[in-house]
């Protein structure tokens, strides 16, 4: 549930400041280096502010006011970051506003105690460009602050023993930035590594994704990706084909077992290939049978004229003895439409099938064809008479149904175009 509370003046300030300068483009490595840098540029601004006051309320005499134009242009470094948001522009004088502020603060000040931690300020540099940027920017600043604390030192320009005072914060401010350095790059490193198992993830996943379309259909491919109860659906209206190869016992046991896998996947997959051309859905393949249906899910086009241009397909396909290797095939087809029951059996090793009458007579109509034949029900003629020829109907004994009227499908219809009609001739004189 979404926090209804108010939010304080404050947060809201925190919240523009540190989005200051983000566009809609930016990735979320450099949203986040913008997030620091305008973190930092807060942070500096109102810790020399106050360190200022402090000095100005214990030494009203203290020339402060100059030094106070470093944490000013701070903000004004800010303030143009949100027109022109060049981060590499920003950080640079962040950074050189971070390094001078303790030269300008003990130049104006001098020798006196309340200027005797400043070279310690300038530490923030190399710090903050490495939280902010990266290690491999942060070096440049690291070794313009050792160049700059050890000038000062050596100058003498700092109060009490110059020498010591740079010494000290040399030390320090190193162990420190080392510290950092050393936990910036083995963060970055951690991120690589997650970074590529990530992307290896993605890959097993599309992977993974490709395999389960290859065997359910994409609707239920995601229902059964986003919950694990049964799936069994009614269709009111489905056409279901098989076909299988005819004769095809003698054919193989004349071939090895590379050539009989060779032939068979061959012709499998040039069906598929036109099975997903015509919007229909490959179910299963049993043996030399092979299993599709139409009408499942949404379909662009009427699924009975795609079943029954794919029959006819089939067998052009089968007639091409340069694709069958001289091989004289032929395929049995049986069409039939209606009712059916579909859904995902098993768990560990599942598949989509379909079950019901329909299925049933679409198989007998196959099995007790003739070769070379489509043999359709009843009611997938009535769906298709009016675009596709058929032969005269003969009754066909099925077990199970007895006698039905089978439609054999020819080809598609058809429609000629009359001839104009010829105007009559004057009659001769």
């Amino acid at each position: 549930m979404p926090d209804l509370r108010p939010q304080s003046a404050l947060f809201r300030l925190t919240r523009t400041v540190l989005q200051t300068g983000l566009r809609p483009q930016d990735g979320e490595e450099l949203q986040l280096a913008k997030n620091l840098l305008n973190l930092a540029s807060s942070l500096f601004a109102i810790a020399t502010l106050l360190w200022l006051a402090a000095c100005l309320g214990a030494n009203s005499s203290l020339p402060v006011a100059g030094a106070a134009a470093v944490p000013l242009l701070a903000g004004l470094n800010l303030a143009l970051f949100a027109r022109h948001g060049h981060v590499t522009l920003y950080a640079r004088v962040l950074f050189g506003l971070m390094l001078a502020f303790p030269v300008v603060t003990q130049w104006l000040l001098g020798p006196v105690p309340a200027a005797s931690g400043l070279p310690l300020w300038a530490a923030l540099a190399p710090t903050s460009a490495l939280l902010c940027l990266g290690v491999a920017e942060s070096t440049p600043w690291f070794l313009a602050f050792l160049l700059l604390t050890v000038a000062g030192g050596l100058s003498g320009s700092t109060s009490g023993n110059s020498a010591f005072m740079a010494l000290h914060v040399t030390l320090v401010a190193s162990v420190l930035y080392l510290q950092l350095r050393f936990a910036m790059g083995r963060r970055g490193k951690t991120r690589e590594r997650l970074a590529d198992a990530h992307r290896q993830l993605r890959q097993e996943q599309e992977r993974s994704e490709r395999l389960l379309l290859n065997i359910l259909p994409a609707p239920i491919a995601a229902r059964l990706k986003d919950n694990s109860v049964t799936i069994a659906d009614g269709h009111p209206e489905v056409v279901v084909m098989f076909a299988d190869i005819v004769d095809y016992t003698r054919i193989a046991s004349g071939m090895t077992p590379p050539a009989v896998f060779e032939m068979l996947n061959r012709i499998f997959c040039r069906f598929d290939e036109l099975s997903g051309h015509h919007g229909l859905e490959r179910i299963k393949t049993i043996g030399d049978g092979y299993m599709v249906a139409g009408g499942l899910h949404a379909h662009p086009i009427e699924a009975h004229a795609a079943m029954a241009a794919l029959a006819l397909d089939m067998q052009s396909t089968l007639r091409d003895h340069e694709f069958t290797d001289g091989l004289a095939l032929e395929v049995r087809i049986g069409i039939a439409s209606g009712p059916v029951v579909a859904g995902v059996v098993g768990r560990g090793k599942f598949i989509y099938d379909l079950w019901g009458d329909t299925v049933n007579l679409a198989h007998r109509l196959c099995t007790e064809g003739e070769p070379s034949v489509i043999q359709c029900d009843s009611h997938t003629f009535e769906r298709l008479r009016g675009a596709f020829v058929f032969a005269k109907p003969v009754l066909l004994l099925l077990k199970g149904k007895g006698y039905v009227p089978v439609y054999r499908l020819r080809n598609p219809r058809i429609f000629a175009v009359p001839p104009p009609k010829k105007s009559p001739t004057p009659a001769a004189a």
